[in-house]
């Protein structure tokens, strides 16, 4: 070897070695020569080798690894040991939908889990929180509704009445009137119960005194958690639960309590949706039990018209009689509208007023009870001649007092101010009149119907010969008519306290405008010339009595006792008829005239009667139950028994003589038509000249 070879091998084992990217020796790939005996690079590696050899002490990575694997140990350990064993088993999860099968009420709605008691709490009542506005399902409705088919619900005209309550004890109220009802079997007859209380079905009826005999149908109306619905979700729900039975029994009329012990969001929720739909919504008030029961007689049809039928009060006022009015004005204060709405009231004053008469007015208020949403319902109108009104005049002032908006449906009533009036009198008229006018089984004879009179006379028109009404087994020819006392149909107008339906109220405008232009046109009549009408009656009972003959009409009269009047007449302040008192001095002294002297008159020497104020269906005779038109006796003006035949035969007779005499028709005129509620049929004096 060369001494450069030498010096150059010296040379790389004196220089430091590079640092190691792993623990421990290891070679690097040195040359064969560095390994020799002898060769001082040897003693170098020999010693590196030898310490390679001795085993190393562990790191200090390690220790801490070792040292943290035993605490975690530790930890388990302890955890374990110490692991408690009285926990709760886990709560089911809330099911918000319906119960897997029918129960007697859908389960409470979810509640917050905070609420729920814990284990060692004493367990207390809480009271429901009416706060829950989810969505409404009704559970129960359905089926009942599908099982009433047999009522022809379906159809929009049937004969389903519908009780609804949400209260109970309004439902106590209720459910015996329904019960009545159903038991007579004019209607079909449904219970809905509507609140909020989870009582069965079964127990409400049971509580109630409801058996099967009763014979309603019931529908438990109430929706899904109705204890703790808002009241917002009651009213909601009262209002959609009466919509779908409404789609399915289409009820005529629908009965609620109105006596203060009903929910107010049922009865608000029910009637804004009844509106809606166009249904009938009857409030009975308080004591109806009492009051109204002759509503159980009516059958749907009449039911249906309750709020329809419209009634105006007009009173003709007389001079100088204040005594009159004012007990007049007093009677129909302490009358009882319960349920209906109040009638318009018109008082046609005289040109002078005396000063009681004013003085009450000013602080006579129509309705009695203010109400906000009608307002005043008075009328007073005050005459401007100062001279008395002729007969023409005083007929026509009367008539044009009143004009009905729907012919069908507005009526008006006449009162003499000689008139104190039963509390009961408009119960009466509502009665009869909703079951001749608008009953679905009352259709006989119901066209020829001219009105109802709250007053039984003690003489005929002409006042001069005393009135007997009919009386048990009353026949005519072999046919027996009547049995018992019994309401009567008499042709004879009434101007005291009656009722004019709007129809025949339009017709007889029109009647007295063609026959007062006839008597200014033609001569006066060789045979109906004759005044067969009192003078102690006002000037347009004469026109109206010539009407009813020429048309075959009648008016209902009630029968009820000798004692007892619907319409007490007071002679003490009589007051002649304000056209007549002029010609009543010198008519006094002449035999044979019909006049106004009340020393000539026996309806003016009749005893008084006292007024009625016992319930209604205690006064009627069948226990209230009204007979068919074609059951009544039938009596002409002038108060012969007839038949309906021979009835009608004396009016085409009477329609003949007057179309000849007062018509201006000939006898080769040709007969007209009659046509609705005009009379120009009657009179020929605006035909074409042939």
């Amino acid at each position: 070897m060369s001494v450069g070879s030498i010096r150059n091998a010296t040379h790389r084992i004196a220089m430091p070695m590079p640092p190691r990217l792993f623990p421990g020796d290891v070679e690097l790939g040195k040359r064969d020569d560095d390994h020799r005996p002898g060769s001082k690079s040897g003693v170098g590696l020999g010693i590196a080798w030898q310490h390679r050899q001795i085993p190393h002490r562990p790191h200090r990575r390690t220790l801490k690894r070792i040292a943290l694997g035993i605490l975690v140990l530790i930890g388990f350990y302890y955890f374990f040991k110490n692991m408690p064993t009285d926990l709760e088993s886990p709560r089911a999860r809330p099911n918000y939908g319906p119960p897997p099968t029918p129960k007697p009420h859908p389960p409470n709605p979810p509640k917050d889990p905070d609420t729920v008691p814990k284990q060692g709490q004493k367990d207390t009542v809480e009271v429901p929180q009416h706060d829950f506005n989810g969505p409404i399902k009704f559970y129960h409705l359905a089926s009942s509704l599908h099982a009433v088919s047999r009522t022809r619900g379906s159809e929009l005209i049937n004969n389903n009445v519908l009780f609804a309550a949400a209260s109970l004890k309004s439902a106590a109220i209720l459910l015996p009137i329904a019960c009545d009802m159903a038991i007579r079997e004019r209607n079909f007859v449904h219970f809905a119960l509507m609140g909020r209380d989870e009582i069965p079905m079964d127990i409400l009826q049971s509580v109630n005194g409801i058996s099967k005999e009763c014979k309603i149908m019931f529908h438990d109306a109430r929706p899904d958690y109705s204890s703790q619905s808002s009241d917002f979700r009651m009213e909601v729900s009262s209002a959609a639960a009466f919509g779908h039975i409404n789609t399915f029994i289409h009820p005529q009329a629908t009965i609620i309590d109105d006596s203060g012990e009903e929910e107010s969001w049922f009865s608000r929720g029910l009637k804004d949706r009844a509106i809606t739909l166009g249904r009938t919504v009857i409030e009975l008030p308080d004591n109806a039990e009492k009051n109204l029961m002759w509503l159980n007689l009516l059958d749907s049809a009449s039911l249906s018209a309750w709020n329809k039928v419209s009634i105006d009060i007009i009173v003709h006022a007389q001079p100088s009689a204040s005594g009159s009015l004012i007990r007049l004005l007093q009677s129909l204060k302490k009358a009882d509208f319960s349920s209906s709405a109040l009638p318009r009231l018109t008082i046609e004053l005289p040109h002078d007023i005396d000063e009681p008469t004013r003085r009450y007015l000013e602080h006579f208020r129509w309705p009695p009870v203010p109400d906000h949403t009608t307002g005043s319902l008075l009328t007073l109108h005050h005459r401007i001649p100062q001279h008395g009104l002729t007969a023409e005049e005083n007929s026509i002032r009367f008539l044009e007092s009143f004009w009905p908006a729907d012919p069908f449906m507005s009526h008006v009533l006449v009162l003499s101010p000689m008139v104190e009036l039963s509390p009961l009198f408009f119960h009466f008229l509502k009665y009869n009149t909703l079951e001749y006018m608008y009953s679905t089984n009352r259709g006989d004879l119901r066209q020829s119907l001219m009105g109802i009179s709250l007053d039984l006379p003690s003489t005929y028109l002409n006042d001069s010969s005393s009135f007997t009404p009919p009386v048990a087994n009353s026949t005519v020819g072999e046919n027996v008519v009547s049995t018992g006392v019994t309401p009567f149909l008499w042709q004879a107008p009434n101007s005291n306290a009656a009722l004019y339906f709007g129809d025949k109220w339009v017709e007889i405008h029109d009647f007295v405008g063609q026959l007062l232009s006839s008597q200014h046109t033609l001569p006066n009549p060789t045979i109906l010339n004759k005044k067969l009408v009192s003078k102690t009656y006002p000037s347009w009972l004469e026109h109206v009595l010539k009407l009813v003959r020429a048309r075959g009409y009648w008016t209902i009269y009630p029968n009820i006792d000798v004692q007892h009047s619907l319409a007490a007449l007071h002679h003490d302040l009589y007051k002649p008829p304000e056209e007549y008192s002029d010609e009543m001095k010198a008519e006094a002294s002449e035999p044979g005239e019909l006049t106004a002297d009340p020393k000539e008159h026996l309806s003016l020497k009749d005893k008084e009667k006292m007024i009625i104020k016992t319930s209604l269906l205690s006064i009627l005779p069948k226990k209230g139950e009204l007979p068919r038109l074609s059951e009544m006796p039938l009596l002409t003006w002038d108060g012969e028994l007839v038949d309906v035949d021979e009835f009608g035969g004396q009016a085409v007779d009477y329609s003949t003589i007057f179309r000849r005499e007062i018509g201006g028709c000939s006898e080769e005129s040709a007969e007209k038509d009659r046509v609705g509620m005009f009379t120009g049929d009657l009179f020929c004096l605006n035909d074409p000249k042939i």
